[in-house]
């Protein structure tokens, strides 16, 4: 797999798909990027689904209402990251496509772009596996379904072993402005 570094997510204002992987240090520099993302896409004529936490959400919310006006927020939804990745029990992907006509109800237009960001958070060790598998799911999903979908990672919580193998599932690598 051909492998993108970039270093900005305005970097990513070119590409209409591809399954990018993100890890963050800094909380505010996170929102940034997700509100920076949000807009590129809605520039693109692109809805975004977020899969986040419920303690980061509301600060991603915040600074997008302070941005965008309300028909441009209504091309965002939210789904709260652990009712998605633990909706059967434990930790497993599923597939936003399947999930899009439930999320924008009669307003679904199968033929707009979406582009996704999820937060991805998991209980303990033991399912480092089946996250990483989750993964391989995912970068399937994704290329069929022609998306952007970013997987940001809270570095503080993966290991160097556990990232370098995030990494080989994912073709864009996004970092921090140093």
């Amino acid at each position: 797999m051909k492998q993108i570094e970039v270093h900005e997510v305005s970097d990513l204002r070119s590409l209409t798909k591809g399954h990018v992987a993100y890890f963050f240090t800094d909380q505010e520099q996170y929102v940034s990027n997700v509100v920076d993302y949000v807009i590129a896409g809605l520039r693109q004529n692109e809805c975004t689904i977020i899969v986040e936490s419920d303690r980061m959400a509301p600060m991603i919310v915040l600074k997008l209402a302070q941005k965008l006006t309300a028909p441009e927020l209504d091309q965002v939804r939210f789904l709260n990251n652990y009712e998605f990745y633990y909706a059967h029990g434990d930790f497993r992907i599923n597939s936003i496509p399947d999930l899009l006509p439930t999320l924008f109800k009669g307003e679904f237009d199968p033929d707009m772009c979406y582009r996704t960001w999820a937060h991805i958070e998991w209980r303990d060790e033991s399912e480092v596996s089946k996250l990483l598998h989750s993964e391989e799911q995912a970068d399937v999903i994704v290329a069929e379904e022609n998306l952007l979908s970013v997987c940001a990672y809270d570095s503080r919580r993966v290991s160097g072993d556990f990232r370098d193998r995030l990494l080989a599932s994912h073709s864009i690598h996004l970092h921090d402005k140093a």
